[in-house]
């Protein structure tokens, strides 16, 4: 009797301090019983950042990349479903496109839609140079957008350049990491 007791009072001990640093701030970074990770606002600290074992995919599949779509502004898009894959598909080539919708098997696989909006000449482009996956199965895609440079020609014709990458489906947050570099060009 007296060891159950002792052995209740120290699991009972654990389970407090176990609680207490959970609610001092420290939160869990395994995902739950469902699988959901822990919401982002938790887990974007500079301490955590820095603990973050990055695995990257080995390559990245480009589905689709065309300087010349039909999406007018800026998009970063996570695609989930046929439905939306068709409706932005529309978007991408154009309602009078005869372009067939590319399959893709959503029970496996998700596509990550960037584009850049429409720019004045040729010399932009938009690529999603990497994708990563943290512990949590949360994916990180490096987008690099290129820029036309102050002393580059142009060839006036308005692009709006889009990239749209297959990943292996997950229902975790999808993070889009930005780069800019612009195009230098020599004096003529």
């Amino acid at each position: 009797m007296r060891k159950s007791i002792v052995v209740a009072a120290i699991l009972g001990a654990a389970a407090l301090v176990s609680y207490g640093c959970h609610a001092a701030g420290h939160p869990s970074h395994v995902p739950d019983a469902q699988g959901n990770a822990a919401p982002i606002k938790e887990v974007a600290t500079q301490a955590h950042a820095r603990d973050i074992q990055m695995e990257p995919y080995d390559a990245v599949d480009h589905l689709y990349r065309n300087a010349k779509s039909s999406l007018p502004t800026s998009v970063r898009l996570a695609i989930l479903d046929t439905a939306d894959w068709a409706a932005i598909w529309k978007r991408v080539v154009g309602n009078s496109s005869v372009a067939p919708l590319p399959p893709v098997d959503f029970s496996r696989e998700m596509l990550l839609v960037v584009g850049m909006g429409q720019a004045p000449c040729m010399g932009y482009q938009i690529n999603v140079d990497t994708v990563f996956r943290d512990r949590d199965k949360r994916i990180y895609a490096v987008v690099r957008e290129r820029h036309h440079g102050s002393r580059c020609g142009c060839l006036n014709e308005v692009v709006s350049p889009v990239d749209v990458i297959r990943v292996p489906r997950t229902v975790r947050p999808v993070t889009f990491l930005e780069r800019q570099e612009t195009n230098v060009c020599e004096e003529r």
